[in-house]
């Protein structure tokens, strides 16, 4: 224990202006206040004399004076080792010394300049850090400021700079400010807000911190994410009129998320908050001895003792060691322009990455050769002809052995698309995944939504590792389209071979003899196949025939007579997609097929021939009148409405006037 206090004491008194731990409370050469007669006569020549030579003392002699000290106060502390502990302490504390009087020396013309300095073993800066208050505009009653802020802890490099406004109301002193917070480590950004309210021996600050950066690969755990927690603080500072040199403080942080490191990455918690309680006593403005006592959530609990030595550059010495200005330095003329509270330390938030993740995305391939392939090409959704070629890429993210893979490629009509194989062993980390996907042929439907809804899909891909953590990616959308073409092709029953895909064709007009019909489809590649080698087939394909004139051509589904010739259907082959036609109506005649899904074919010339047969006589009269007249041909005489007309069709085959075969019908 009396080696504790003498380390303690050494270190506090040994180097002017090293700082040991907490914050540093900086009394101001001149309040603008306070008159020069209410401040003591603190630059005597003998003051001075004995700074300057202070000053002047070089390294050695002080280490000289630093070792007898410490070899007075205890022999214990002659041996090697001990020797070798306090040569490395001084070094440390010199170093520390020296920089720190250096930054201030620079900036404190232009500002208020707080720094704390920690020089490790190996020459790191872990646990220092440095404040720079500059005032921009200040009138007394009006303060417009800047703080710039940098410190180096938990092997973190953060960067604070911020504005704010303090305005005097009465006796008290309001302001607020706005902070930009950025990890050079890491690359985390957080802005904070911050309101103050200060009097004599009281200070009350609030601050609010907002992320401004989102997740990120965690640098403390594997398989994490971690980003700026969102949180705020309330602060109390307050000092005894009566005895300033004594006072205490009070602080309330809050911060959210599942898991954040307020107690250090050692202790995540679930929205933690904490207490601070302090005390803190101030004999003269050089020293600052105090003790905090922080309870958290659950049973976090953290007691520290500090000790700040602050030297105020442009002030004596004898000043900073006179207990009557530290009455000064409480009041709230003497603090206007004091360091904004807050906590410059960015907290951080943590969540675990998925155990297992799996992200698709599309692309079309490059090899394709037909110009009119890709139709839509985004990472979500492909819209392509038939037979084009894709690539489904996918990006694995997982801690475990992935042990099965699987496609789910259906659509709303239960269609499933042909899928590559994926082999859950051949899965790589990353983004180093692809499939090559052939798009399959289109398939018809009556309409056109059944068409989008038919040739459609959702495709996912489903994990599963040996943990039994499953996990389905998101969903990727293909659409097939095709762009095909009906060709109507016309033979004699009699040419068993139809492949020269002939447009012309004959039969005799004798009701048996007959043609052949039948409507191939080719693809956008003029193939008959599909992706599989297998022959285009539309079974859903509802054809219909059209003359020269482009009106609709209707064909009797019953064998015509002689009497009443016509072309005829005389059977259809659903299987081979064919149609037999016969006729006993001599002539040639003109006709293409027209198909809702594919548009027009080409037109075929079908010829049936035969003699012509004699031309059909046809009597039209009305019944119960005494002289009926023949209106047939008639142009000026109609039927009358409600009387009776026989209409009698015959032809004189032998031409001797005997016509056996005659067709009469009444038509009232």
């Amino acid at each position: 224990m009396a080696r504790r206090v003498r380390f303690v004491i050494l270190l506090v008194l040994s180097v002017s202006g090293a700082v040991i731990a907490g914050d540093n409370i900086v009394a101001p050469a001149a309040a603008n206040d306070i008159s020069e007669s209410t401040l003591p006569d603190l630059g005597s020549e003998s003051v001075q004399k004995e700074q300057h030579n202070n000053e002047d003392q070089s390294i050695k002699e002080k280490g000289a004076d630093y070792f007898i000290n410490s070899a007075t106060q205890g022999f214990e502390n002659l041996t090697p080792d001990a020797l070798k502990s306090q040569a490395q302490s001084y070094l440390q504390n010199q170093i520390t010394s020296s920089t720190q009087s250096y930054i201030e020396g620079l900036m404190s013309p232009y500002g208020k300049v707080r720094t704390s300095l920690s020089v490790g073993e190996g020459g790191d800066l872990d646990g220092s850090s440095l404040d720079y208050f500059v005032p921009l505009y200040d009138n007394q009653y009006t303060l417009i400021f800047s703080q710039i802020s940098a410190q180096r802890k938990e092997d973190r490099t953060i960067g604070n700079i911020g504005f704010g406004l303090r305005q005097n109301v009465g006796d008290w002193l309001l302001g607020g400010n706005a902070f930009y917070d950025y990890d050079f480590t890491r690359g985390h950004r957080r802005l904070g807000l911050g309101t103050e309210a200060w009097t004599d021996y009281l200070k009350l600050s609030g601050n609010y911190y907002h992320p401004l950066s989102d997740w990120k690969e965690s640098e403390d755990f594997e398989f994490y994410e971690e980003r700026p927690a969102r949180g705020w603080d309330i602060r109390a500072e307050s000092w005894l009129s009566f005895y300033p040199q004594l006072g205490g403080k009070l602080v309330y942080e809050q911060y959210y998320g599942d898991e954040v490191a307020l107690f250090g990455t050692d202790n995540l918690q679930k929205n933690p908050h904490a207490v601070t309680v302090g005390l803190n006593y101030m004999p003269v403005p050089m020293v600052t001895l105090g003790t905090d006592y922080k309870a958290g959530t659950g049973d976090n609990a953290d007691l520290s003792i500090n000790a700040t030595v602050t030297y105020q550059l442009g002030t004596p010495l004898a000043a900073q060691l006179d207990p009557e200005n530290v009455k000064i330095q409480r009041s709230l003329m003497g603090s206007r322009t004091d360091f904004v509270e807050r906590n410059n330390f960015i907290v951080l938030e943590y969540r675990e990455k998925d155990p297992l993740d799996v992200a698709l995305w599309l692309k079309a391939d490059a090899t394709n050769v037909h110009p009119e392939c890709v139709i839509e090409d985004t990472p979500e959704s492909a819209v392509g002809l038939e037979k084009c070629k894709w690539t489904i890429n996918a990006l694995f993210s997982h801690h475990y052995k992935i042990i099965s893979a699987s496609w789910q490629a259906k659509n709303n009509a239960n269609r499933t698309l042909v899928m590559p194989v994926v082999k859950a062993d051949a899965l790589t980390e990353g983004n180093n995944n692809r499939w090559n996907l052939v798009l399959p042929a289109w398939v018809n439907a009556d309409t056109e939504a059944q068409r989008t809804e038919l040739n459609t899909w959702k495709v996912r891909m489903t994990l599963e590792d040996e943990k039994g953590n499953k996990q389905n990616s998101g969903a990727v959308e293909i659409t097939v389209q095709q762009d095909r073409k009906i060709e109507l092709i016309v033979d004699n029953v009699a040419d068993a071979d139809r492949t020269d895909h002939s447009h012309e064709a004959s039969a005799l007009a004798d009701g048996v003899d007959g043609v052949v019909m039948d409507l191939v489809l080719t693809d956008s590649f003029g193939d008959t196949t599909d992706r599989n080698g297998k022959a285009l087939v539309d079974e859903a394909m509802t054809p219909e025939l059209y003359d020269s004139n482009d009106k609709k051509v209707s064909l009797s589904s019953t064998t015509c007579t002689a009497e009443l010739p016509c072309v005829f259907i005389a059977s259809r082959d659903k299987k081979a997609g064919t149609v037999t036609l016969s006729s006993t109506l001599p002539g040639t005649f003109r006709w293409k097929a027209k198909e809702d899904a594919y548009g027009d074919s080409n037109y075929v010339d079908v010829t049936f021939t035969g003699d012509a047969l004699d031309a059909l006589n046809a009597l039209i009269y009305q019944m119960n009148t005494s002289s009926p007249v023949n209106l047939s041909g008639k142009q000026d005489r109609h039927p009358v409405v409600n009387n009776t007309y026989r209409f009698v069709l015959w032809r004189d085959a032998n031409k001797d006037g005997v016509f056996p075969d005659v067709r009469t019908t009444d038509r009232r």
